[in-house]
């Protein structure tokens, strides 16, 4: 732990997720797909009951096009696009109405910005939704670079977390709550601390040497 707490603390550029890390979409982005399920498969002929907070947490974090097709019942995945349409027009009235840090993230932000640190966004929310977050949360006042699924042809964490040390500078951290968050941070041979109080599985991320059960942990291990 003693190893992987320097090279986080000897980061220059903090790469964070967003849903589960920095942002509560939970609060946002399950109502407006829970609403947009049921409408949507009532007007294809289906009676069904929405899916629950669970089966939508365990898919946040997943590019897009997966997303909202493995939420979606066989029977209707190949019209998933559409689905994904109806969807973000509602998470984007959400977002700007509601949306909201978790608690301490944004005092984080502010405080690693005034110690010189760089900070980027590594998501793989889409466009249209992360700009949402974007302007609701004030993020050019807090990011210095976003880096989202499908912006200049990024598909991967690791791309953007390439690409963010290319613009920006390293060396590098990744925080985030999800394998996919991990999976990056190895492939980009970068230190990782891992969020338990996002929305992985219980042993999502099993043998992360840091892993921050609060923002307070993410800020301690950050700043000291």
């Amino acid at each position: 732990m003693e190893s992987a707490l320097r090279r986080v603390r000897e980061a220059e550029l903090i790469c964070f997720d967003n849903d589960g890390t920095l942002f509560r979409s939970e609060e946002v982005a399950n109502p407006a797909i829970q609403r947009q399920f049921v409408r949507f498969v009532a007007r294809h002929g289906l009676d069904l009951p929405p899916p629950d907070d669970a089966a939508i947490l365990a898919l946040t974090g997943s590019p897009g096009p997966v997303f909202y097709k493995e939420i979606l019942p066989p029977a209707l995945r190949h019209l998933s696009q559409e689905f994904r349409d109806a969807c973000i027009d509602e998470e984007v009235r959400e977002v700007r109405e509601r949306g909201r840090f978790f608690d301490g993230a944004e005092s984080m932000l502010l405080d690693l910005r005034a110690r010189g640190r760089r900070i980027a966004l590594v998501t793989n929310g889409g466009d249209r939704y992360i700009w949402a977050v974007a302007e609701r949360l004030d993020y050019a006042r807090h990011l210095d670079g976003i880096y989202h699924f499908g912006k200049d042809g990024l598909q991967t964490k690791a791309a953007m977390i390439h690409r963010a040390i290319a613009d920006l500078g390293g060396p590098a951290v990744m925080v985030g709550d999800r394998r996919s968050d991990r999976e990056a941070a190895e492939e980009t041979q970068v230190p990782f601390v891992g969020c338990s109080f996002g929305y992985a599985a219980p042993d999502e991320l099993d043998g992360v040497p840091l892993l921050a059960r609060s923002i307070d942990d993410v800020r301690r291990w950050l700043l000291g």
